[in-house]
């Protein structure tokens, strides 16, 4: 061997001691006090009960989304009688 490849060897060696230090200094720091608490035991699980509850979203009243669809149309349909003469005077101006 080198003395470049003992070189990087060692630097390899140094990188993956130092990132499993740091390893497991995060896993005592996180995860260790969780256990020593008590955090992961199933001895003190509770049971409860879940009450139904109203939907987050209601459901959606198709008929009713139809009337103001249909009355959106007729709102637009008398909106465009009132301006097609208008329409009609700007298209023979701009020609």
């Amino acid at each position: 061997m080198s003395a470049s490849t003992d070189a990087k060897a060692n630097t390899r060696m140094i990188v993956a001691s130092f990132a499993a230090g740091v390893g497991a200094m995060m896993f005592l720091g996180l995860v260790a006090p969780t256990i020593i608490k008590g955090g992961l035991s199933l001895t003190s699980a509770n049971a409860s009960t879940i009450e139904a509850q109203a939907p987050a979203i209601a459901p959606l009243d198709v008929a009713a989304i139809r009337a103001q669809l249909a009355e959106a149309e007729q709102d637009m349909a008398s909106v465009r009688a009132t301006t097609d003469d208008d329409v009609a005077r700007l298209a023979r101006l701009s020609h």
